[in-house]
């Protein structure tokens, strides 16, 4: 079910009148360089991070994603959902080597799947799953901006759909029954306000908008 409201967006940023102004820095060859003093932090593994390189040709691509969905494993993690490949990235494996990345996302139980494989060899190579989510595809936005259009609340109000951007959100409730669902924030409007014109809350893993909203005209 649908629901549409109308939210002000906040005003610009005043400074606050009156008091003194802050004491000023140290001057630049005065100040300590802290740099030094700093635990060094282990990387971190992200899913997709990596763009396809461009040696990464459609083919390529395709193959390395037949490889992942026909590994047993992956086919073990993702049977019993509504699965898809969010893309095809690559990763570092050596000083001087890369192999393609398939990220797959299981939209029932809201696991990512990273499946690295080798062309060559026609294999993979190592498959990692969590539930950190993977960034937006292109093709789950197209995805979300049609469930709006079809809803046609914004539609009606003058909004251009095709102009929504979004991303993704976490409902961290427990309890809620969107817990690990695939939600994506939307919003429309011209690149050239300083606030979006509307948005929309749209729900991948059962397919449907959750909330829609016009902000008020005087946030330009």
């Amino acid at each position: 079910m649908c629901e549409e409201s109308v939210v002000s967006g906040p005003g610009p940023i005043r400074p606050e009148p009156g008091g003194p102004p802050p004491p000023a820095g140290p001057p630049q060859e005065d100040a300590r360089d802290h740099r030094g003093l700093l635990t060094p932090v282990a990387p971190v593994r992200r899913f997709g991070a990596e763009p396809a390189g461009p040696g990464l040709t459609a083919d390529e691509r395709g193959r390395a994603a037949e490889l992942a969905l026909a590994d047993p494993e992956v086919r073990r993690t993702v049977e019993r959902g509504r699965h898809r490949v969010l893309g095809v990235y690559t990763a570092v494996a050596g000083r001087h080597r890369t192999h393609p990345l398939v990220v797959v996302y299981d939209y029932a139980d809201g696991v990512a799947v990273e499946v690295t494989v080798d062309l060559a060899a026609g294999r993979v190579l190592e498959v990692a799953t969590g539930r950190h989510p993977p960034a937006l595809a292109e093709e789950e936005q197209r995805r979300a901006r049609d469930l709006v259009r079809d809803s046609r609340l914004l539609a009606a109000a003058g909004v251009d759909i095709d102009s929504g951007a979004g991303q993704v959100l976490a409902e961290v409730d427990l309890h809620s029954p969107r817990y690990r669902h695939r939600l994506v924030d939307l919003r429309f409007g011209p690149a050239d306000r300083r606030l979006p014109s509307a948005f929309a809350i749209v729900d991948l893993s059962d397919e449907s908008v959750l909330t829609t909203g016009l902000t008020s005209s005087d946030g330009v």
